[in-house]
């Protein structure tokens, strides 16, 4: 009988052990975003800003709050937003009107740098679209599934919408010659400004063809690849539309896991060694 309570308790112990050990990984802190160099130069990048109210009334005016200030680059780099400012003046492109699919014109004056990214993105997908006036399907929150967006501002401008990794708004104004892109999976919208027009490149990788399709907020309810590897890359795993309403995330519910069977070891335990104790 003692034997056999010895070699119980030294199991639990064992248990004990292992509960603690998973206590102290949950406990240890994801940060949100991908990690971006200090001392980077962000003279290029249009000016970032927070909305006055997450739903404007008016998307084609800026709605900026002022009382917020702007908002450093690096909060949309570590969401995964890349940007790159090129001068589109002197090369050929269509006049203020849609091309698809669009390709160089031969015998035009090309941009060296627009096809050097394209080379290196393997962008082989390539057309030109006009926007001259709001529409509401383009500022519904969405997500792209098929691959990243890849804008290319030609003439005019407009205004993207970006989640960043704690789902809050930043707006940017995308002028002539922004090049955006963002990743597949992160929640954003778009809306021409009060000018009421933008001509824009739209580039796919990949030599198939491209897949524009978009999925609305809405609609994810948890449940897409392509969202769930974005928060699993760049939230920690914590989708606000999973999580918000408990409070929760993956880290905190390991946490109470391994606390949960900490304490049940623990109270265990303390039987045993009463065991102990009267057997001897």
């Amino acid at each position: 009988m003692f034997h056999s309570s010895s070699a119980l308790f030294l199991f639990l112990s064992a248990l004990l052990t292992t509960a603690n050990a998973d206590t102290a990984m949950a406990d240890t802190e994801c940060v949100k975003g991908a990690i971006v160099p200090e001392g980077q130069d962000y003279s290029d990048w249009p000016e970032l800003f927070r909305l006055t109210t997450p739903n404007p009334e008016d998307p084609t005016m800026a709605n900026m709050d002022e009382t917020a200030g702007f908002v450093d680059p690096s909060v949309l780099l570590a969401a995964g937003v890349g940007f790159t400012l090129l001068d589109p003046t002197g090369f050929t492109y269509p006049d203020k009107v849609k091309e698809i699919p669009w390709s160089p014109p031969v015998n035009g004056t090309n941009d060296a740098t627009l096809q050097e990214l394209r080379d290196e993105n393997d962008y082989q997908y390539a057309d030109i679209v006009v926007v001259t006036a709001y529409n509401a399907g383009y500022y519904e929150e969405h997500i792209h599934a098929g691959g990243d967006e890849v804008r290319y501002v030609i003439d005019g401008s407009g205004y993207f919408d970006i989640r960043d990794v704690n789902d809050e708004w930043v707006r940017m104004k995308a002028a002539t010659g922004a090049f955006i892109s963002f990743p597949s999976g992160i929640e954003h919208r778009f809306a021409v400004d009060e000018s009421l027009y933008i001509q824009a490149m739209r580039l796919f990788p990949g030599s198939g063809a491209p897949d524009w399709s978009s999925v609305p907020r809405s609609e994810i309810h948890g449940n897409n690849t392509a969202r769930d590897a974005y928060v699993d890359t760049f939230m920690c795993g914590i989708d606000p539309d999973v999580h918000h309403d408990h409070g929760e995330s993956h880290g905190s519910d390991d946490t109470s896991g391994a606390n949960g069977r900490g304490l049940f070891v623990a109270g265990a335990l303390a039987m045993v060694a009463s065991s102990l104790a009267l057997l001897a």
